[in-house]
């Protein structure tokens, strides 16, 4: 699948997400996120989408943040 066929399924995707949930912003992570430049260009929303700053590492560091007892 070239970029361009990926940010044009990805793009249905979050156009559906748009409809339902009407975010301002979209944060993208994982592995596919060290690639952005390739794909965003593609993507068509009101919302603004960005990758996350820790890039693949987004999840894990939210998990442990998440265990951390208040």
């Amino acid at each position: 699948m070239t970029w361009e066929e990926w940010g044009d399924r990805l793009n249905i995707y979050f156009q559906h997400i748009e409809f339902l949930f009407s975010p301002n912003l979209i944060i993208i992570g994982g592995g596919v996120s060290k690639k952005h430049q390739k794909f965003l260009k593609y993507i068509n929303l009101r919302a603004d989408i960005v990758p996350a700053q820790l890039r693949n590492e987004a999840g894990i560091v939210g998990a442990a943040m998440a265990a951390i007892p208040r």
